[in-house]
């Protein structure tokens, strides 16, 4: 069986960590959609530019549409504003919208909703008092939002007041100087807690956590967890935010019924969030296989690539090309393995004072992997091993050479570093 799964919008942080989690499931077809000019573009090989988004017409007409041309089954929403619109939308939509109901979405949403339903439990914070009224320092932060977008500490009336009169709805909390965790979590189709890890937040960029690592088991946190999926009955992955208030005790800051971009982290301990969630949706039975080992992930920029070249035949140099530093290069190893599946041939163009088929073999790269092995050893140039006329690309680490093949045969050229263009990681 084959699950074909939209992401929408596929080039948020939520999105690329589900195209990350899900290029390699063989049970899942990814599809991805956003409406914007996002990254998105870059990552999904099936993707759709649409007009509408949340809040402007047109956006359930735009997702059916896409949903019905690619036999979508499930939609995964990669924004937090989403999950409460595709829960209103319900059976409008065409697909399976892996979100709770709507008044848990609803709840989950809305800060002040989510402390409402939530304060019977124990761990909410204090709500502040008014203006005047309170001590100071309390935490600001809008109720509806996402990641510290809007985040403040209050030291006075003055600026107390101004957030309350500035139009936008607030959560004023007492003020909570400790540690912060992110807790995920994965429970079953019916709303069970399977596993809850929580993880450190030490570095944060934009309302991110760039850099995180798993926490020490925390009895409390635990306990928090255990009575959050009791009180929502939330299917598939969530996750919760705790800080520590001036005593040490873990407080709630949100609940969140989606996937996080830094769920990443348990992926590499073996639960993967998003493939589950889908399986949680669809009624499927799965199991956690949970592990530990020390493991620190941070985040940062990184490059993709389309670049606009027709080429039907690679010519690539072997000795610090190929092989650099007297390894394998991995990513030219990858490209090689690219071209294969897509019947690209590759020409092995070079200078190698040894056997090249030897040479490859001591480092268990298969000579099958190119059309053919030329071996200049006259001095010619190797301008004159390539075929005049045909769309090529040469790969080579020396400047001279690529010098005289871009001058000969006019094709483009290619320093080892610059061959991560050529590298295609949609799925």
């Amino acid at each position: 069986m084959t699950i074909n799964v939209l992401v929408f919008p596929c080039g948020s942080e939520i999105g690329l960590e589900i195209h990350a989690a899900l290029r390699h499931a063989k049970d899942v077809r990814l599809h991805g959609a956003s409406s914007v000019s996002d990254h998105g573009e870059f990552v999904y090989a099936r993707y759709r530019r649409i007009e509408s988004s949340v809040g402007t017409p047109g956006l359930l007409e735009e997702l059916n549409a896409l949903i019905d041309q690619w036999a979508i089954d499930v939609v995964l929403p990669a924004h937090d504003s989403l999950i409460p619109w595709l829960a209103a939308a319900g059976n409008r939509l065409h697909a399976r919208a892996v979100v709770p109901d709507l008044e848990t979405a609803t709840v989950c949403r809305n800060k002040n909703l989510t402390y409402d339903r939530l304060r019977h439990l124990g761990f909410v914070p204090k709500d502040a008092a008014a203006p005047g009224e309170t001590a100071y320092p309390i935490f600001a932060k809008p109720a509806v939002g996402q990641g510290s977008h809007g985040a403040e500490r209050i030291d006075d009336a003055t600026r107390h007041r101004q957030l309350l009169e500035c139009g936008i709805e607030y959560v004023f909390s007492e003020y909570l100087p400790g540690a912060e965790h992110t807790v995920d979590c994965i429970s079953d189709s019916q709303g069970r807690l399977l596993r809850a890890a929580a993880r450190t937040r030490a570095r944060i960029k934009a309302g991110i956590s760039v850099r995180t690592e798993p926490a020490q088991v925390d009895p409390a946190v635990q306990a928090m967890a255990a009575a959050i999926a009791g009180e929502l009955r939330l299917k598939g992955a969530w996750f919760f935010q705790v800080r520590e208030d001036v005593a040490g005790t873990p407080k709630l800051l949100e609940v969140a019924p989606r996937i996080a971009g830094s769920m990443a982290l348990s992926r590499m301990h073996g639960i993967n969030y998003p493939l589950l969630t889908i399986y949680a949706h669809l009624g499927l039975p799965f199991s956690v296989l949970a592990q530990a080992w020390p493991l620190v992930l941070d985040r940062a920029l990184g490059n993709r690539y389309r670049a606009g070249l027709d080429y039907a035949r690679v010519y690539l140099d072997l000795d610090d090309t190929l092989l650099v530093r007297g390894v394998p290069e991995p990513v030219l190893m990858a490209l090689l393995y690219q071209w294969n599946a897509r019947k690209v041939p590759v020409v092995l163009l070079t200078r190698h004072a040894g056997v090249p088929e030897e040479t490859l073999a001591q480092h268990h790269v298969c000579a099958g992997l190119f059309e053919r092995i030329v071996q200049l050893r006259d001095g010619s140039p190797k301008s004159a091993a390539i075929v005049a006329g045909e769309p090529a690309i040469f790969i080579d680490d020396a400047f001279r050479e690529r010098a005289d093949v871009a001058a000969v045969r006019g094709i483009p050229v290619f320093d080892v570093d610059a061959v991560e263009q050529l590298l295609d990681l949609r799925a």
